[in-house]
C-alpha cells in the first residue's frame, strides 16, 4: 500500500490515516459487513421467543417489545459514555471485541428465558453488546479515514452494514423455517438458530480484537484525563452547535433504524399471523417488507457514497431528514404489509432510514476531534438511545393501541423536526466543508 508524505495510505477510492494499514481496512469491512447484522437479529428474535418460550399472545407483543426496547436503552445510556472513554483510554479494538462477547452470550441465552422478566435481564448482556459494537463501529470508521474522504468511508461501510442486515434476513432469520421443514418443533428451531448466532458473534469478537490497529486515535501522552473524556461529549455540544445538531440527529436516526428493525418485523409477523400461519412460517413472511427495505438501503447507500461527500455536511444532512421524513409518513397509506403492492412504500422506506443514518454519522465523523473522538462518539451513540427509549415505548404502546402504522408516523414528524433544525445551523453556523480540491468546486 502506497503513503502520501505524511504516511498516509490509501485504501481503493478512500485515503487512510497514519498508521491503519490494509489488513486493518479488511477487518474493518469486515466488522461493518456482520456488526448491524447480527446486532439487530434481536428484530427476529424477540418476537420468536415470545411467541415459543414465553407464550405472549400475539396482540400483546408490540408493548412487550416496546418495553424491552426500552429496558436495553436504559443499559445503553448507562453504558455508551464508559465505553467511549474506555475507547479513547484504551483502543477501540478491546471495546469492539467486549461488545460481540456480549452479544454471543445474550444470543444463546435468549430461548433460555421462560419469562418477560428473565429475557430482560438476559438483555441486559445483549444491550452491553450492542453498545460496543455500534459504538466501536461508528469511532473506527472516523478513525480510518481521513477527513475529507469520510464521507466516502460512511457510504461504503454503509453499504456492508445494509448487506449484512439483508443477508440476516435472508438466511440467518429463514432458520427456523428451515428447522421445522426439517422436522424440528417450533421452540427447537428458534433455539438452534440463536445458537448459530451467537457463534457467528463470537468468531467475530475474535476477528476484531485481533485484527483492527490496536492503539488509541493519538499518542498516549497526548491522551485527554479521564475526567475531560467523561465530560467531552457534553462540552462539545455547548461548544459547536453542528455537534448538538448532529446529536439530535442521532436521536432521530437510531429511532429509525429500531422502527424499522423491530416494529417492521412486528407489523409483517402480526399480519402474517391473523392470516392464519405459524409462528416460524409468520416470521418468514413477516421477513418480507423488512428485506424490500433493507435492499433499497443497500442499494442507495451506493448512490450517498457519490453525493454525500460532494455537499456541506449539513446540507446533506438536511436533505437525508427531508428523504426519511417523507418515507415514513408515506407508510400512512399501507393497509397490508405483506401485500405485494406496497412494496414501494418500504423500498422508499429504506432509502429513508440509511440516508438518516449515513447523514448523522457522515457529520459526528467530521465534527469530533481525533483526541476525543470515542467519548464524543459515545456521547452520539447515547442521543441515539434516548431516541430509542422513547420511540420504543412510545412506538410500543401506540403500536398496539391506535395503528401498526403509528410509530412510522411519529419518526417522520421528528426527522422534519430535525430537518429544520440542520436547515438553521447551516446558515448561522456552517462551519467548514471537506477540503478535497478535487470535489471542492461541487460543494455547496
Amino acid at each position: 500500500m502506497q503513503q502520501d508524505a505524511l504516511g498516509r495510505g490509501k485504501f481503493g477510492f478512500i485515503g487512510l490515516e497514519p498508521g491503519v494499514l490494509g489488513r486493518h481496512m479488511w477487518v474493518l469491512l469486515y466488522a461493518a459487513f456482520v456488526s448491524i447484522g447480527l446486532a439487530t437479529f434481536d428484530a427476529f428474535a424477540t418476537p420468536y421467543v415470545l411467541s415459543e418460550s414465553i407464550g405472549i399472545p400475539i396482540d400483546q407483543q408490540g408493548g412487550v417489545v416496546g418495553r424491552l426496547n426500552v429496558y436495553t436503552e436504559i443499559v445503553l445510556l448507562m453504558a455508551f459514555t464508559p465505553f467511549g472513554v474506555l475507547s479513547d483510554r484504551i483502543g477501540r479494538r478491546a471495546v469492539y471485541a467486549f461488545g460481540f462477547t456480549c452479544l454471543a452470550l445474550g444470543y444463546a441465552l435468549f430461548p433460555l428465558a421462560e419469562s418477560v422478566t428473565e429475557l430482560a435481564v438476559i438483555r441486559i448482556l445483549y444491550s452491553l453488546g450492542l453498545g460496543g459494537v455500534t459504538g466501536m463501529l461508528a469511532t473506527v470508521i472516523a478513525d480510518y479515514a481521513i477527513p475529507e474522504h469520510r464521507g466516502r468511508m460512511v457510504g461504503l461501510t454503509g453499504v456492508l452494514n445494509g448487506l449484512g442486515v439483508v443477508t440476516s434476513a435472508i438466511f440467518l432469520a429463514r432458520l427456523p423455517n428451515v428447522f421445522v421443514e426439517m422436522g424440528y418443533d417450533d421452540f427447537t428451531a428458534g433455539q438452534y438458530t440463536l445458537f448459530i448466532v451467537a457463534g457467528l458473534c463470537a468468531f467475530s469478537a475474535v476477528v476484531v480484537g485481533f485484527g483492527l490497529k490496536g492503539s488509541t486515535a493519538v499518542s498516549k501522552d497526548d491522551r485527554p484525563p479521564v475526567r475531560e473524556l467523561f465530560t467531552a461529549g457534553y462540552r462539545a455540544a455547548l461548544e459547536n452547535p453542528r455537534i448538538a445538531v448532529a446529536y439530535a440527529s442521532a436521536f432521530v436516526a437510531r429511532g429509525d433504524l429500531v422502527v424499522v428493525g423491530t416494529f417492521l418485523v412486528l407489523w409483517g409477523k402480526v399480519a402474517a399471523v391473523e392470516a392464519g400461519m405459524g409462528t416460524a412460517e409468520a416470521i418468514d413472511a413477516g421477513r418480507i417488507p423488512f428485506v424490500v427495505a433493507q435492499g433499497a438501503a443497500l442499494l442507495w447507500a451506493v448512490v450517498a457514497i457519490a453525493l454525500i461527500d460532494r455537499f456541506h455536511r449539513m446540507t446533506a444532512l438536511a436533505g437525508c431528514m427531508a428523504l426519511a421524513a417523507a418515507a415514513y409518513i408515506t407508510l400512512l397509506l399501507v393497509d397490508d404489509p405483506l401485500d405485494r403492492a406496497n412494496l414501494p412504500f418500504f423500498l422508499f422506506l429504506g432509502i429513508g432510514q440509511i440516508s438518516a443514518f449515513l447523514g448523522s454519522t457522515t457529520l459526528i465523523g467530521k465534527e469530533a476531534p481525533a483526541a476525543q473522538r470515542g467519548s464524543i462518539v459515545g456521547m452520539f451513540s447515547v442521543a441515539g438511545a434516548m431516541g430509542i427509549l422513547i420511540t420504543s415505548g412510545v412506538g410500543g404502546a401506540i403500536f398496539d393501541a391506535i395503528d401498526p402504522r403509528a410509530p412510522f408516523a411519529l419518526l417522520g414528524i421528528m426527522n422534519l423536526v430535525v430537518m429544520l433544525a440542520a436547515v438553521y445551523v447551516r446558515f448561522r453556523s456552517p462551519g467548514t466543508a471537506p477540503q478535497d480540491p478535487a470535489l471542492a468546486s461541487t460543494r455547496a
